[in-house]
């Protein structure tokens, strides 16, 4: 098996050194689909997706996360990398759900799930900021 996240680090020449969070939308999806079928096409094999841990979000976003998820999932075949911190860290910096969250991705597809752990700080208005850093032991919540 092998996996990539949902995420972009390159912009043009400049490579950036972090997992960044992309657009939900149309043309983002009709992008890592093809992305994604060329990838499995190359090696012939089933790839999984990995759910990101998001810190913001775009404005320009058309549809959520899982959403967006299952809409690749559906359109190219591939599985899914749940990593069960990542929804907790993303809900609870965008103060969703994580329940509601899980039941909304394509749990079908999982083909490996990841747990972890993360910081927790505070954002510049005072609330609860969750950072996925694999350096703490995965959290109660988490498990739950």
């Amino acid at each position: 098996r092998f996996s990539e996240h949902l995420a972009w680090s390159r912009h043009g020449a400049v490579c950036l050194n972090d997992l960044l969070p992309v657009v939900y939308d149309a043309a983002t999806l009709a992008r890592v689909c093809d992305h994604v079928d060329h990838v499995q096409e190359r090696l012939g094999r089933r790839m999984l997706l990995e759910n990101p841990a998001t810190y913001l979000e775009s404005r320009a976003s058309t549809l959520s996360e899982a959403e967006f998820i299952t809409a690749i999932v559906r359109r190219t075949g591939c599985g899914l990398l749940l990593d069960v911190n990542n929804v907790f860290v993303s809900c609870v910096n965008h103060h969703r759900d994580p329940q509601a969250e899980l039941t909304a991705l394509p749990l079908q597809a999982v083909g490996e799930i990841h747990l972890a752990g993360h910081a927790e700080a505070v954002d510049g208005a005072g609330d609860p900021l969750l950072i996925d850093n694999h350096g703490a032991p995965v959290a109660t919540a988490v498990w739950d």
